[in-house]
C-alpha cells in the first residue's frame, strides 16, 4: 500500500580530494536551492537464495529500485530531488542465507564511473529526473586490499556524489569499521573523509548508515560540518526507540533527517517474507515529522525540504541545543 504526505564520477584520488574541500565547513558557500521535495522509500529487499544466483537476484533488486524512482516521480506535484532508500538494495543483509562471502558481493564505487556497473540503471534514472539517489552497498577499496565496509552513498547525474562507511555501528561480519582504521582511512582519503558533507544543488549532504543514528556525536559531526540534509540509509527493528532518535536529532541538530526503511526481506521458502520494525521518514529541523511510512504499508512517502528552516530552529532554540564546544572539549578530555 502506498501512503504520501503532504558531480562527473570520481577517482578515488580525485574523491578524495573533493570531500576534503568541499566536505569542510570552511568551503565556499553556495546559495541555498529552492524548496524541493523528498521521498523515503519503504520497500522489500529479495535475499539471493544460493550462491549462483547472487547476480540474478542483485539485478532484480536493481530493476525494482529503477521502478521505484518511476513510481515516485510519476506522482501528483512537482518531481523529488532526494530519493532515500534503505539499506543494501542490491544484495540484501543476509548473506549467510547464500553463503555468500563478503569478496564476492562487495563493489568498487570509486575505481569507475558507476554507470560503467550494477549502478548504471539507476544513474540513468538520476539522469532523467535530475534526482539524488541513496543507498547502501558491501564495498571493497583497491587501496586495502582486504578491508570490507558497509558503505553509504549517494549518486546522482554526475555519478557518485559522496561514500560513507560506518563508522563505529555494529555490522555484519567482515564489515571493517573506520573507528578501528582511522588513520589508515584518512592517509587513503584525506583528514575530512570519514562522515564527509558535500555540497550539491540540493544543499549540503550528509549519509550515514543503520545504527550510525544511534550515536549523537555522528550527526553532531555532520552538522558542525555543515550539513544541511542528514541522509540516512537504514533498516529498523524494534528493540531501539527510532521515533524518537531520529526526531531528538533533527531538533538538537539543526538538520532535515531524511531516513528510508526496509519493509520486508524476501526469503527463500518464506512467501511474504520477514517484516521488519521501524519506518521511513522525514524529520525537519526542528524535531516534526514531515511524512512517514511504516508497519506493513509499502511504498513512499513524500515532504518538502527548505533549508531556510535550518536556520530558523538554530535561531529559535540554538540556546538551548548548539554545544558550547569550549565547554564540552575540556570535559570529554577530562
Amino acid at each position: 500500500m502506498e501512503r504520501r504526505t503532504a558531480l562527473g564520477t570520481l577517482s578515488a584520488a580525485a574523491l578524495a580530494a573533493s570531500q576534503s574541500i568541499i566536505g569542510s565547513a570552511s568551503a565556499q558557500e553556495a546559495p541555498s536551492p529552492a524548496p524541493y521535495r523528498a521521498a523515503v522509500m519503504r520497500v522489500p529487499v529479495i535475499v539471493p537464495p544460493t550462491l549462483d544466483t547472487v547476480d540474478a537476484t542483485r539485478t532484480k533488486n536493481a530493476e525494482a529500485m529503477v521502478a521505484g524512482i518511476e513510481k515516485v516521480m510519476k506522482g501528483p506535484g512537482p518531481k523529488p530531488r532526494l530519493v532515500v532508500f534503505p539499506v543494501l538494495q542490491y544484495t540484501s543483509a543476509r548473506r549467510a542465507v547464500s553463503g555468500t562471502p563478503m569478496s564476492m558481493v562487495a563493489v568498487d564505487l570509486i575505481s569507475e564511473p558507476l554507470d560503467k556497473g550494477i549502478f548504471k540503471p539507476v544513474i540513468e534514472a538520476c539522469r532523467r529526473h535530475n534526482c539524488y539517489v541513496s543507498t547502501s552497498t558491501q564495498e571493497k577499496v583497491p587501496q586495502l586490499p582486504g578491508r570490507f565496509f558497509h558503505t553509504g552513498f549517494i549518486m546522482g547525474p554526475e555519478g557518485l556524489v559522496l561514500r560513507s562507511p560506518k563508522s563505529q555501528a555494529q555490522s555484519a561480519p567482515e564489515v571493517s569499521y573506520l573507528r578501528d582504521m582511522a588513520d589508515e582511512y584518512t592517509k587513503v582519503f584525506g583528514p575530512d573523509s570519514i562522515l564527509p558533507v558535500v555540497q550539491t544543488p540540493i544543499g549540503k549532504l550528509g549519509c550515514y548508515v543503520e545504527g550510525e543514528a544511534e550515536v549523537l556525536e555522528v550527526s553532531r559531526l555532520l552538522a558542525s560540518k555543515g550539513a544541511e540534509v542528514i541522509v540516512h540509509t537504514s533498516m529498523e527493528g524494534d528493540d531501539t526507540p527510532w521515533q524518537a532518535l531520529k526526531q531528538a536529532i533533527g531538533y538538537q541538530c539543526h538538520v532535515y533527517l531524511v531516513t528510508g526503511t526496509t519493509s520486508r526481506i524476501i526469503l527463500p521458502k518464506v512467501p511474504d517474507g520477514e517484516w521488519m520494525g521501524g519506518s521511513s521518514t522525514i524529520v525537519d529541523p526542528m524535531g516534526k515529522v514531515l511524512a512517514q511510512i511504516g508497519g506493513k504499508d509499502e511504498g513512499f512517502a513524500v515532504a518538502e525540504i527548505d533549508l531556510a528552516a535550518n536556520a530558523a530552529a538554530k535561531k529559535k532554540h540554538g540556546r538551548n541545543t548548539v554545544p558550547a564546544w569550549n565547554l564540552y572539549t575540556k570535559l570529554y578530555k577530562g
